[in-house]
């Protein structure tokens, strides 16, 4: 029973790890796409754009910037630990038997998760921060869009 919930927690955590990046992804996708778009857009369509708009694009440019910046830092954390060791493995599958060589792989497995559980906090952390940036980006853009076509 130990093994089981053990290897479970473990596989949820390298779940977790996969649609983190999958989020990173997808956020630094939408922010690049969006910026781009209604830059161009601005560039297209209005020849002098008001003080304020101007204001409000440079601030979803920085929020922008400052999605990059904890995006990567979120990608960075890339590994998890994955125990036991498959030649360690190996060696006390020779010397120990059914029940006790289950319940150590079990520890392993524990261990394992101990360890993880700090790099997936972090990492949600920063992919966090750029999820609520991108809403940031996101309004800052609207408004901008707002102001230009109001003034």
């Amino acid at each position: 029973m130990l093994h089981d919930a053990a290897a479970r927690y473990l596989d949820a955590q390298i779940s977790t790890l996969d649609v983190l990046d999958n989020r990173t992804v997808g956020i630094f996708t939408v922010a690049s796409t969006i910026r781009l778009l209604t830059f161009g857009l601005f560039d297209l369509t209005t020849d002098v754009v008001s003080e304020r708009a101007t204001w409000l694009l440079r601030g979803a440019l920085a929020s922008y910037l400052f999605l990059l910046l904890f995006a990567w830092r979120g990608s960075r954390i890339r590994a998890l630990e994955f125990r036991p060791d498959l030649a360690t493995l190996l060696e006390h599958s020779q010397t120990l038997e059914g029940n006790l060589l289950r319940r150590w792989v079990a520890i392993e497995y524990i261990q394992s998760t101990e360890i993880n559980k700090a790099n997936l906090q972090n990492k949600a952390r920063w992919v966090g921060v750029a999820s609520s940036l991108l809403f940031v980006e996101g309004f800052l853009l609207s408004a901008a869009v707002v102001t230009a076509l109001l003034l």
